[in-house]
């Protein structure tokens, strides 16, 4: 969201970051915006750019913790306590997907497209969280939870590229061909077993 927020105009960053003091009276009303200076007006519709991008970017769910609110800093603080947490909820939630993505395996006949899915997953959760995991790290990983079948195409692709370096769009690529050469050697086999069979 920060992202969205930021292309539409950096000036609106300082509406998440800076409370709108000058703009709400004693009672947490907005003031009138016909009594409003041309400074207070552009900050006032500042706010609520933000407000909108904050609000067509929540559940309804979500919504309804935040709708009523007059800032939109209040807004974003509300949301990020609850979806980032405090230092203890946040660590806690690395902690876990640290331990997620350490445990990670390839499940029984799952397509190399659906298990990349998976710890996308995981490692999105962790770079939003602050953590990330290098190319050589990720690429290893996902080498490493290959079956045993897959062990020439590891070893292979372990001497011939640079783990490092490769994008991970590049070993998909390269592991998706060659788990269709499997497939394909696997009904291969299957059918002369059921020829042999018929003789």
């Amino acid at each position: 969201m920060i992202g969205f927020i930021q292309y539409n105009s950096m000036e609106l960053i300082n509406i998440i970051k800076d409370s709108i003091p000058t703009l709400i009276d004693k009672s947490g009303k907005l003031l009138p915006f016909q009594s409003m200076t041309v400074d207070e007006k552009r900050i006032y519709q500042n706010n609520a750019k933000v407000r909108h991008i904050i609000m067509c970017a929540l559940s309804e769910e979500e919504m309804s913790k935040v709708h009523a609110m007059v800032s939109a800093k209040e807004m974003w603080d509300t949301l990020v306590l609850t979806y980032a947490g405090l230092k203890e909820v946040k660590r806690n939630k690395l902690t876990m997907l640290k331990r997620q993505y350490e445990m990670f395996a390839i499940e029984d006949h799952e397509s190399i497209q659906s298990m990349v899915s998976r710890l996308e997953v995981i490692l999105n959760s962790l770079r939003s969280l602050g953590s990330t995991i290098n190319q050589y790290e990720m690429n290893d990983k996902i080498l490493r939870i290959l079956p045993a079948k897959w062990r020439a195409q590891e070893t292979a692709l372990r001497t011939s590229k640079d783990l490092e370096v490769m994008p991970l769009e590049e070993l998909v690529g390269i592991l998706t061909v060659y788990e269709q050469v499997i497939h394909n050697d696997e009904n291969n086999a299957s059918k002369e077993k059921n020829l042999a069979f018929k003789i």
